[in-house]
C-alpha cells in the first residue's frame, strides 16, 4: 500500500473521466435499437503512482464493465481514459476538459498495443484466463513474443524468475493448467501480468474465487509484488474486508455511477453515502459479542436499462430523505415507500382475506392491508396516516391508480426528483447524496398536496 502523502503534489497515472459504456437494447428482424442498457454512466476517478485504488459494489454495478472499458476490451460509448500524463482533475465528479493527447479511448491499433504494454489485467476465474492445451509457461512467455521479444531461452529466464517470485517453481513452466489448484492458477495470472513489468495492474476480483485461507496468501502476494515492482493497482471487489486489507482509497459504485470515493480509513470510519453505510454493515465482525447492526436493503437493484430518477439509490436507501413538512419514522418511510413502489410496478395483488370488505363498519379492512404488506399500524405524522389511510381505503376498492396518486401527493421523496450533486468532505473524501447539501429543497417539493 502506498503512503497517502508520496501523492502530493503528483500526477494520476490513470485519469478516467465521465466513461459510459451503454448497450444497445434491440427489438425486430432488423435488431430496430429501443433502447440501451447503462451499464457504467458517467464514472470519473484517478489512480496515482503507487497507490492501491479500490473499486468496490454489488454484483452488476459495472465494475467489470469499467476496467474492460479503460483496457478497451469493451469500446466506450463515451469519456475517456487519460493514461500517463493525464491532468489533475476533480476525483469522482463527472466531465472532463476536452480532447486529451493520451486518451486512450482515441488510441489506434500501434498505440492501442503499446499502451497494453504499461496496463494489464488479472481476471477473476484463473482457469478461464489459460488455455488449456498450452503449457503455464507458454501461456506467461506470449506475452513477451507479442511484444517482440523473440529469443526464447531469454523468454523462458525472464518467465521462471517471475514463476519463483509468486512462490511457485521454475519447473512448472513445463506443467499444464489443470495441474494447478485456483490459487496457483492466480499467482501465474500475476506472473503473466507482471512479464512485460507494467506500471498499471487492473485486478478483477482475483480473489473472489478462492477459499478464504488461499485469499489472504494471494493478497500478500500482491502487495510483496506492488513493492517490489513499484505498481499501481486498481483493485476491482465486491468484499469490503478485502477493500480494506489492501486498498489506500476506495471508490464506491452502485447502478452504473459512483457515489462515494475517499482514503480507506475515512471511507470506513464515517461513511457519507447510504449506500456505503449498508455495504461496510455487512462487514463480518470478529467479536461475537458485538451487535451487528446489519443494514438490509429492500427491493431489488433497479434495471440500468431503466435507472431511477434523481439518486438512482433511492428505491432502496434507508436514509431517503423525507419532504419538507412531514416526519415520519426512518424504517416506517421506507416500508410506505416500498408499498408505493410495488403499486407502481404492478407487483401487488390485495388478498381478499387480508382485506376483507366483511368488517364490522361494513368498510374496508386497513389493519388487513396494513399487516399484509408490512405497514405500520400507524404513522406518527397526521397528514401521512391519513394520506395512506385514504391510499389503502381506494386500493380496496379496487381503484389502484388513486390509490398511487394519494401516495404520491405526500410520500414523495426529494431523492427521486434530485440528481444530488457531488461534496467535497475534506482530504479527499467525497460523495454524492441529496442529504449533504446546503440549499432548501422548497423548489423540490413544489406541489405536494397538504391534505
Amino acid at each position: 500500500m502506498a503512503d497517502g502523502a508520496s501523492r502530493a503534489g503528483a500526477e494520476p497515472l490513470l485519469s478516467v473521466r465521465d466513461l459510459r459504456k451503454h448497450y444497445p437494447i434491440t427489438e425486430g428482424l432488423l435488431s430496430r435499437e429501443v433502447g440501451s442498457t447503462k451499464a457504467v454512466d458517467g464514472v470519473s476517478f484517478d489512480v496515482y503512482p503507487g497507490e492501491t485504488l479500490g473499486l468496490v459494489g454489488e454484483s452488476g454495478c459495472g465494475k467489470s464493465t469499467v476496467a474492460k472499458s479503460i483496457v478497451r476490451l469493451e469500446e466506450p460509448t463515451g469519456g475517456e481514459v487519460r493514461f500517463n500524463g493525464a491532468s489533475r482533475g476533480e476525483t469522482g465528479a463527472g466531465g472532463g476538459d476536452g480532447p486529451h493527447p493520451n486518451d486512450v479511448t482515441r488510441f489506434d491499433r500501434a498505440e492501442l498495443k503499446s499502451f497494453r504494454r504499461d496496463v494489464q489485467m488479472v481476471f477473476q476465474d484463473p482457469t478461464s484466463s489459460f488455455d488449456p492445451r498450452m503449457t503455464v509457461g507458454s501461456s506467461v512467455a506470449e506475452m513477451l513474443l507479442v511484444h517482440g521479444m523473440t529469443d526464447g531461452e531469454t523468454r523462458r529466464a525472464i518467465v521462471e524468475d517471475l514463476l519463483e517470485r509468486v512462490g511457485l517453481s521454475a519447473s512448472d513452466y513445463d506443467r499444464y493448467p489443470h495441474e494447478f489448484s485456483g490459487g496457483q492458477k492466480q499467482r501465474i495470472a500475476l506472473a503473466r501480468a507482471l512479464v512485460l513489468n507494467p506500471e498499471l495492474v487492473i485486478a478483477d476480483e482475483p480473489v473472489s474465487a478462492l477459499d478464504v485461507s488461499v485469499q489472504a496468501k494471494v493478497l500478500s502476494l500482491i502487495d510483496e509484488l506492488q513493492s517490489a515492482f513499484g505498481l499501481s493497482l486498481l483493485f476491482i471487489s465486491h468484499d469490503m474486508s478485502v477493500i480494506r486489507r489492501i486498498c489506500d482509497r476506495v471508490a464506491v459504485m452502485y447502478l452504473g455511477e459512483i457515489v462515494e470515493v475517499g482514503p480507506v480509513a475515512d471511507v470506513f470510519a464515517d461513511p457519507q453515502h447510504p449506500y456505503t453505510e449498508a455495504l461496510l454493515s455487512a462487514v463480518p465482525r470478529p467479536d461475537p459479542r458485538a451487535d451487528p447492526d446489519r443494514i438490509e436493503l429492500t427491493g431489488t437493484v433497479p434495471d440500468p436499462a431503466d435507472p431511477p430518477s434523481g439518486c438512482r439509490f433511492h428505491t432502496r436507501c434507508h436514509r431517503v430523505v423525507q419532504p419538507e413538512g412531514v416526519d415520519v419514522e426512518q424504517s416506517a418511510w421506507r416500508r410506505v415507500l416500498d408499498f408505493r413502489e410495488r403499486l407502481r410496478d404492478g407487483d401487488l395483488e390485495v388478498d381478499a382475506g387480508a382485506a376483507d370488505r366483511t368488517a364490522a363498519s361494513g368498510g374496508p379492512s386497513a389493519a388487513g392491508v396494513r399487516a399484509e404488506f408490512d405497514l405500520p399500524e400507524r404513522l406518527g405524522d397526521e397528514r401521512a396516516e391519513r394520506a395512506l389511510e385514504a391510499a389503502i381505503e381506494r386500493l380496496v376498492a379496487g381503484d389502484e391508480a388513486a390509490a398511487i396518486e394519494r401516495l404520491s401527493e405526500v410520500f414523495r421523496t426529494p431523492c427521486e426528483t434530485t440528481v444530488p450533486e457531488w461534496t467535497d468532505h475534506g482530504g479527499g473524501h467525497g460523495s454524492a447524496c441529496i442529504r449533504h447539501r446546503s440549499a432548501e429543497l422548497s423548489d423540490d417539493l413544489e406541489g405536494i398536496e397538504t391534505d
